[in-house]
């Protein structure tokens, strides 16, 4: 008689076995989708060089994942593929290829770019917090300023450059009469995090009205947004590359500067070793026929995506 009243419950056991399946299972797909939409991707396991590619140095001699930032600059080095959501470019290219001769296991971790270099308007630029949290281990593609280069360290540059002089642009026809020689008084765009700042303007000797005041600054984090801010009068002219292409705007000829002083390199902290296995491997990289594939990818497999072209981007790309 003691199992009867077992029997009688069955239906309500069942029914709560059933409640708390369905809860996992809620769980588990959320997780799941989670996963799905996180920012991390491993790197390292598709294009293996084919018969021009430098070969592995053999040196994965630990478990270590290294983690790498990587940001989408909206051109052909960094961009989002509208197909397929992934970030592609120049720079993944790059990347991949020098892990894979290292014989490293790395990974991306897609980021804003403020987490690797911060600059706000009117104060002093810094380190993000992404690096000296330990977020990851190095930021992709980042040139050498002076302050860059006081407070990290750089891989050696795998880029020239060629490709980062900067001008100032304004909207087509220039109804406004920008000139580059006196912009007291002129709001002028910049691109965020950029080594193009105002910074770089006010060590310009052929300008009046360095430094900008900081109410006359303006921030974009995006290309596209840069160029809609001039077109829309928000600013009276924007500094940025001038390999930028836009209907939206048009450069400024004759004035061209450099705010580089060397070309793009993977940035890290001091107490990061990523450059002592990076360096050499490029090295190999760069020798080998792959890195001459890669930069002909620029243009033959990112060129629909406006940026530098190889001429301009890679070392001996003839």
């Amino acid at each position: 008689m003691g199992d009867s009243g077992s029997y009688n419950n069955l239906p309500t056991i069942l029914s709560v076995l059933a409640l708390v399946i369905g809860i996992v299972a809620v769980i588990m797909a959320a997780v799941s989708v989670s996963q799905k939409e996180t920012n991390n991707f491993i790197i390292g396991g598709g294009d293996k060089g084919g018969a021009e590619g430098a070969q592995s140095d053999g040196m994965n001699d630990d478990d270590r994942i290294w983690v790498i930032a990587i940001g989408h600059a909206a051109d052909g080095t960094e961009y989002i593929d509208e197909i397929s959501g992934q970030i592609k470019g120049f720079d993944i290219d790059m990347v991949n290829a020098v892990c894979r001769i290292a014989g490293k296991n790395c990974r991306f971790s897609a980021d804003v770019f403020n987490r690797c270099w911060d600059s706000q308007i009117g104060e002093t630029q810094r380190g993000g917090v992404g690096l000296y949290a330990g977020y990851y281990d190095a930021c992709t593609g980042w040139l050498h300023t002076y302050v860059r280069d006081r407070t990290f360290q750089f891989t050696d540059p795998f880029s020239t450059v060629k490709a980062t002089e900067v001008g100032f642009f304004v909207k087509p026809g220039n109804p406004g009469n920008f000139t580059y020689r006196d912009i007291r008084g002129k709001k002028i765009g910049f691109l965020d995090g950029y080594l193009n700042d105002e910074v770089c303007v006010a060590r310009q000797d052929n300008i009046q009205g360095v430094p900008i005041p900081p109410e006359n600054v303006i921030h974009y984090p995006t290309h596209e947004q840069l160029a809609a801010g001039i077109h829309n009068g928000e600013v009276d002219a924007g500094f940025n590359f001038a390999y930028y292409k836009s209907d939206l705007v048009e450069i400024i000829p004759g004035f061209r500067a450099q705010c580089a002083l060397a070309g793009q390199s993977m940035m890290m902290r001091e107490d990061n070793t990523l450059w002592e296995w990076w360096n050499p491997a490029f090295a190999k990289l760069r020798a080998s026929a792959e890195y001459k594939r890669i930069c002909r990818d620029l243009l033959e497999q990112h060129g629909h995506v406006p940026g530098p072209s190889p001429d301009e981007h890679c070392f001996d790309n003839k």
